[in-house]
């Protein structure tokens, strides 16, 4: 890109970037990445919509009941629950115990969507326990 595109998609002044180049500057190496970004690309990076955040809140209020650090779920092992086929494990019941009774059905609602576990799925697991 060129300094005056660099100045106009993301703010940065021609007098800033030409000390970003100078060599030592903690900043060389941006403007060098800068220097050989393609305009196009980066207007699409600039302009693509925003990602869906991911669903913290779940996993927070199931983690919230469990004191031992060790043991708190992550993102991804709170959704292998809901396709786990073997016996579950006392803490992955414990989990499901919790979504059941302590969790928000917009909780559970953005979990699903992001994750794209079928209603049907869910209401099973949560059924049995």
């Amino acid at each position: 890109m060129k300094t005056k595109d660099i100045q106009s998609m993301l703010g940065v002044s021609p007098s800033t970037f030409f000390e970003w180049n100078k060599p030592g500057n903690q900043k060389n190496q941006l403007a060098k990445l800068l220097k050989n970004l393609d305009s196009e690309n980066v207007q699409k990076i600039l302009n693509a919509p925003p990602k869906k955040p991911k669903p913290l809140m779940l996993l927070s209020t199931v983690n919230a009941s469990i004191g031992d650090k060790k043991k708190h779920f992550t993102l991804i092992s709170l959704k292998k629950i809901f396709y786990k086929k073997t016996e579950l494990t006392q803490l992955e019941k414990y989990a499901l115990k919790t979504i059941k009774n302590e969790a928000l059905s917009s909780e559970l609602k953005d979990f699903a969507s992001y994750y794209k576990i079928p209603v049907k799925r869910i209401n099973e697991k949560l059924g049995k326990y």
